[in-house]
């Protein structure tokens, strides 16, 4: 999956994700490694860690109806 950045304004952490997420159709598998990568340059003075992006991005995969890669260590 190719994670296209849309460069508004930034917000908070879970807007940030959702914003992010919003660009996979779905059904689509999100990689957490993109999205995290999408989410930082978004938001670079977010001080949230990755396993917390991790979970959040995980929380609004499944809201939105995609699914998770845990590539994170790739």
């Amino acid at each position: 999956m190719d994670v296209k950045v849309d460069h508004r304004p930034a917000g908070t952490a879970k807007e940030l994700v959702h914003a992010a997420l919003l660009n996979a159709p779905f059904g689509e598998t999100v990689s957490i490694k993109e999205t995290i990568a999408a989410v930082r340059e978004l938001g670079p003075e977010l001080s949230e860690s990755d396993c917390q992006l991790t979970k959040l991005i995980m929380l609004e995969a499944i809201f939105l109806g995609r699914f998770v890669a845990f590539d994170i260590h790739e």
